[in-house]
């Protein structure tokens, strides 16, 4: 049998797309649509949510429909999709308990989406600006602490950027660069261990350009700080060596 011939028997017998219920009760649709939901098959879910919406359109639940439909999307790590039906929740059910959820949901998708840390943030940088309007507009949410978790996350990614930014022009011998890079990720992100990475290797550089009151600082600065980084035991061993008025020997 062909591969095409073999892929078309595959899609029949499995009876391809899902196609929502003709169900005339509102109650019957909506446990079906919570019950395939619960059993975690979000794409029959999100057929359903939605079918319930187009055919029982007013019902006093469609604002939950609506919530649904983006949670289906979102677990299907369709986040793009989820990103907008949150979007649409906010938008035309602003009565909605929901609400603070799905602005708060929308960033989350928003950072889903986003590159790692060596490409673009721009969704990232949406991320950001999205869970930090949810913090300033829903002050009293359940989702307080579980925003700052995704926001320390957003620095994270966002530090990581800058530092990497740094660190290339560091090995390149920009130092004047370097810093810039290395101050953006401290003024920034002071709360991550890129901060506290740029302080050493701003210590560094001060080093190197004969600045020991400046290197002595920095490098304090970094192994004053509770968050461990990988190069702590160098950056104790060049601090000795400033203190002691000596060199250290090249790394």
């Amino acid at each position: 049998m062909g591969t095409a011939v073999l892929a078309l028997f595959i899609f029949a017998s499995c009876g391809g797309p899902y196609s929502a219920k003709r169900i005339q009760s509102p109650d019957e649709k909506i446990a079906l649509a919570d019950r395939f939901f619960d059993s975690r098959k979000y794409v029959k879910a999100a057929v359903e949510y939605k079918d319930f919406q187009a055919t029982f359109a007013g019902d006093e639940r469609s604002d939950y429909a609506q919530f649904r439909l983006a949670e289906s999307y979102r677990y299907d790590e369709e986040y793009a999709l989820a990103a907008v039906e949150y979007r649409i929740l906010v938008s035309d059910y602003g009565y909605s308990e929901y609400v603070d959820d799905a602005f708060f949901l929308e960033g989350v998708c928003a950072f889903r989406q986003a590159d790692r840390a060596e490409r673009d943030q721009t969704k990232t940088y949406e991320a950001l600006s999205r869970i930090d309007r949810f913090l300033q507009i829903f002050p009293d949410s359940p989702r307080i602490e579980e925003a700052g978790q995704i926001k320390q996350e957003i620095h994270d990614r966002l530090g990581k950027k800058y530092f990497l930014n740094a660190k290339l022009y560091f090995s390149m011998g920009h130092e004047e660069a370097a810093i810039i890079y290395f101050d953006k990720v401290i003024s920034s992100f002071p709360d991550t261990v890129w901060a506290v990475r740029s302080h050493y290797f701003k210590g560094l550089i001060m080093k190197e350009a004969g600045d020991h009151e400046g290197a002595v600082r920095e490098i304090e600065t970094a192994l004053h700080s509770s968050i461990r980084f990988p190069e702590r035991s160098h950056a104790e061993k060049d601090l000795r060596s400033l203190r002691e008025g000596g060199s250290d020997e090249e790394r």
